[in-house]
């Protein structure tokens, strides 16, 4: 434990699992007091009694990011148990649905917008005038390597993570003389349940893991330690001088002639 984030207020969505709850453990050991927000009561609720335990601070609150009142509601009790938040991690996001651009219904693109993107927005509104009033602070969107690339039968998950550096970029621009730095966080294949998931329903699960994990340079995929310790840099003063920038994270997959 080093305390890079001793005293910070952090609000961490869709903390309760994945690469969410390794960033909240991580930001608890360096000193952060921690919300994990999440629609998971069952594991939310887990997770902080864990962070308690070990003498950490942190509150659990439901929260769908998709709903502005339920990320107001969480931004207030985080203000009231915790603190003014000056740390966001916007992680929370439908992941891809596995279809092509004629098989996705209205209804079906409206809800990734409405979690990826304005779930982020909604996040951020929230938080923006206290960072300003506060003199700084830091958000950190996670993005993808489908930000960048366009990988098929992943829409519209990839129209919503290139949003998310829009997003982005135009925070950073909008807040960079309120000393708010906005930066997005894009991995690449990562080992989360859903991932482990996803490949229990393939005839070879070993072998479907293998196959993403060999289309990375370093032919292998990420672990969420892996992902949570660049979220610590971005949220901590040693990236001071970064805003509007998006940090891959991938394993050198992106710099690939092909994939």
């Amino acid at each position: 434990m080093t305390n890079r984030l001793q005293n910070q207020v952090a609000i961490i969505t869709g903390a309760a699992d994945g690469i969410g709850s390794a960033i909240a453990r991580l930001f608890a050991s360096e000193g952060a007091k921690v919300c994990v927000a999440d629609v998971d009561v069952e594991r939310g609720l887990a997770l902080v009694e864990e962070l308690k335990a070990a003498g950490q601070q942190a509150i659990f609150a439901e929260t769908d990011i998709a709903d502005e009142d339920s990320v107001n509601a969480m931004v207030q009790a985080t203000c009231e148990q915790l603190g003014e938040p000056n740390i966001l991690v916007n992680n929370a996001a439908l992941t891809p649905m596995g279809k092509s651009v004629l098989d996705v219904s209205r209804e079906q693109w409206q809800r990734n917008f409405a979690v990826n993107v304005d779930g982020m927005w909604h996040c951020c509104r929230a938080v923006l005038p206290m960072m300003k009033a506060a003199g700084g602070g830091s958000i950190i969107n996670v993005g993808s390597v489908h930000s960048f690339k366009v990988v098929p039968d992943s829409f519209p998950y990839g129209v919503t993570k290139h949003a998310v550096i829009g997003l982005t970029r135009n925070l950073a621009v909008e807040f960079g003389p309120d000393n708010i730095r906005v930066n997005a966080l894009c991995p690449g294949m990562v080992e989360t349940p859903n991932a482990f998931k996803a490949w229990e329903q393939t005839e070879d699960p070993a072998a479907a893991r293998k196959a993403i994990g060999d289309v990375h340079p370093l032919r292998r995929n990420a672990s969420v330690e892996e992902i949570a310790r660049p979220a610590v840099f971005l949220a901590s003063s040693e990236s001071s001088f970064m805003t509007g920038h998006s940090l891959v994270v991938d394993g050198g997959r992106s710099v690939l002639y092909h994939d």
